[in-house]
């Protein structure tokens, strides 16, 4: 999914067009409410089904029982046996294959509620609510996606383009500073591919804050990402959603170092991002996981990656990319554990200092 922010004479619209496939300044209270007015969508060859949020209609509470392990070839061989795009019997030709390759009942009815052919492949407990990460194989784009499940509306799409308010970012100076001499910035998914976001963090009263971030780009899919917003889901102890609001703005630098040297400080202003690297013996799948929550008052992971990218040459990458955003000044730690060895840690300690001015960079610590 995509959004589309545009400034004219002062007024901003918001339209959505589906891919086929506390500092300073940084605060908002502009809020969308579930029921608010949805703005026109886009035309586009590949609509999502998404009622409030979510396809799902059933009121039934959704367990790890709806996850599909699926096995390595399952996606191949679900296409070609499901081939006609256009038909309408696509998805439940999709579910019958699910079914084959020993899914559990649950698994496959959620499948399809979803208005398209996928399935869940992770689930996490999130207090008042939960979290299914769901793949979608026949998206060009943006096939993986975060559903906030087991609520009041029971599934919450956290792309669907109705329940964030991109207009708040009009008010935010991060936002302001990076769209100057900008034809357009676009709000776009996030990483959407692990489990480690979005953060879930308690609410008042036993109610739960499910923090997502977006990519902010200029006007394309392929264009580089110039920041990230950060949008707060609101519930209360019931589950019952109480609104997404922005609640930051993070800026990208291109030029921005990689840090690879534990006994370097990174040193970061409020509203930079910083990239971690860590080595890996193979390029295969991830090796490293947080030893430690983050001291989310100040930092907020935006994406890993599980596997080493290709370096620019293209040769096999040998290194784990973690990229994090300092959002809040004062001194954190970042701490890493290999998940393939046993023993020690390797901590980064951050320095954030209250003012966005300042590049991510590393200094030599004692």
């Amino acid at each position: 999914m995509m959004w589309r922010l545009r400034t004219s004479a002062g007024a901003m619209a918001l339209a959505l067009a589906v891919s086929c496939g506390s500092s300073a300044g940084a605060q908002s209270t502009g809020t969308v409410k579930p029921q608010g007015p949805s703005p026109k969508p886009a035309k586009n060859d590949q609509e999502a089904v998404a009622p409030q949020g979510g396809a799902r209609k059933a009121a039934s509470k959704l367990s790890v029982d709806v996850v599909f392990t699926a096995p390595l070839e399952f996606v191949d061989a679900a296409k070609t046996t499901c081939q006609d795009l256009q038909s309408e019997k696509l998805q439940d030709c999709f579910a019958k294959e699910m079914k084959k390759a020993k899914a559990s009942p649950a698994a496959v009815e959620f499948s399809k509620e979803l208005g398209e052919p996928g399935f869940v492949r992770d689930f996490k407990v999130a207090g008042a609510v939960d979290i299914a990460y769901v793949f979608y194989p026949y998206r060009a784009n943006e096939n993986q996606s975060c559903l906030i499940v087991n609520g009041d509306p029971p599934v919450i799409d956290v792309d669907n383009h109705k329940l964030v308010g991109a207009g708040a970012l009009k008010y935010n100076a991060t936002y302001v500073a990076l769209s100057k001499n900008r034809k357009e910035v676009s709000l776009w998914p996030g990483d959407r591919y692990g489990t480690e976001t979005p953060d879930v963090e308690m609410g008042a009263m036993a109610g739960a804050h499910i923090i997502v971030n977006y990519r902010l780009r200029e006007e394309c899919h392929a264009c580089a990402v110039l920041g990230h917003a950060w949008y707060s889901f609101d519930f209360n102890a019931k589950g019952k959603f109480l609104g997404a609001k922005l609640i930051r703005v993070s800026e990208t630098h291109e030029k921005a170092p990689i840090l690879r040297d534990a006994r370097k400080a990174v040193v970061s202003g409020v509203g930079e991002e910083f990239t971690i690297a860590l080595p890996m013996k193979g390029a295969v799948a991830s090796e490293w996981m947080l030893a430690k929550a983050l001291d989310s008052g100040k930092l907020r992971l935006i994406e890993h990656s599980h596997v080493a990218p290709p370096t620019g040459s293209g040769a096999a990458g040998t290194e784990e990319v973690w990229k994090f955003a300092a959002l809040g000044a004062g001194t954190a730690a970042v701490e890493f554990q290999n998940a393939s060895e046993k023993g020690g840690t390797v901590v980064f300690r951050v320095v954030v200092r209250g003012s966005g001015a300042t590049k991510a960079t590393e200094t030599k610590t004692n």
